[in-house]
This record gives structure tokens, C-alpha cells and sequence, in this order.
């Protein structure tokens, strides 16, 4: 025992290290939250600095995914944008408020996502051009478009239009 002495306190404090110093005060240390989970990520096509990206925004009555014709009338707006310039590509993401129940808020986010991406096939887009994401009631920092402070600023769904290449 006394050839290992001088390695005794050296393992106690390693013991110490390894159950994250609990036994010191009697308590267990607190560990962080773990964050939530994104159902559905935003596509890493948004992490670019703001300038780079044109925001457009559709908003929504509450529990609705119907269109309103100042809505169509951006759809057409962005449409239009993507047939005239080849390379931009549009990311769209569905959002609802923070009322009701989470799996209700993002089946309507993910419910406004597809009208808005269908709304823009319809008017002469590629599928493959738009990106199509929802968030429910989250909205992820990477995704932070146009900040509003209106009411129903969360019942929307924002189009970010991007050219191809610049987030490669």
C-alpha cells in the first residue's frame, strides 16, 4: 500500500472528475437541459448572413392554411422572382402560434408549408427549388426571418429566396 500512497490523492480527485464532483456538498450537480429537438431542421441554406437572403412572408388566419388573395398575389410576386432568375431557390417554412397542442401546431405549420410550396408549383416552380420546412411553434435561431411584433406574427409561413451556390 505504501508504494501507491503517492498516487492516492491523484485517483480521488479523478474519482471526484468522473461523477461530476458529486459527494462534495451531498447533492448531485445539476446538468443543462438537454435542447429540444427539432422535428424538422431548417436546411443549412439559411445560416448565411441576412444579406443574402430576400424574405417574403404569408400570414394566416388562426387554425387556417387558407390563402387570402394578398397572399397569392406574394406567391405570385416570388414566383415570378424564381422564373426570372434560375438560380435563386426558395426555402419555405411553416410555423403556427404557441396555442394548442404541439402535435396540432406542427401538423398546421407543416399544412401552410406545403400550401405556400404548392401555391408556388402552381405558379410555374420547380419542386426542387424550394425547400419545404416546418416548426410548429418553435422557431429555430437559424431560421429567424423578418421579425414581427403584430399579432399572429407566428401564424405564418416565411419564403427565404437564396441563389444556388451561395450556401455550398
Amino acid at each position: 500500500m505504501r508504494r501507491f500512497a503517492p498516487l492516492l490523492p491523484a485517483a480521488m480527485l479523478l474519482g471526484l472528475a468522473a461523477c461530476g464532483g458529486a459527494g462534495l456538498t451531498g447533492t448531485q450537480p445539476q446538468r443543462p437541459a438537454a435542447p429540444p429537438v427539432a422535428y424538422n431542421p431548417p436546411p443549412q441554406t439559411l445560416t448565411q448572413p441576412e444579406a443574402d437572403v430576400r424574405w417574403h412572408q404569408v400570414r394566416f388566419a388562426t387554425a387556417s392554411t387558407r390563402l387570402t388573395e394578398s397572399d397569392r398575389e406574394t406567391i405570385r410576386n416570388v414566383a415570378s422572382s424564381m422564373r426570372d432568375e434560375n438560380a435563386l431557390r426558395a426555402t419555405v417554412i411553416g410555423r403556427a402560434d404557441p396555442v394548442g397542442r404541439d402535435q396540432a401546431n406542427m401538423r398546421l405549420s407543416r399544412q401552410r408549408a406545403m400550401a405556400v410550396r404548392d401555391a408556388l408549383v402552381r405558379e410555374g416552380v420547380a419542386r426542387d427549388r424550394i425547400d419545404t420546412r416546418w416548426t410548429g411553434d418553435r422557431r429555430p435561431p437559424a431560421a429567424q426571418g423578418p421579425a414581427s411584433t403584430e399579432e399572429g406574427g407566428d401564424r405564418v409561413v416565411d419564403i427565404a429566396l437564396q441563389r444556388r451556390g451561395q450556401a455550398d
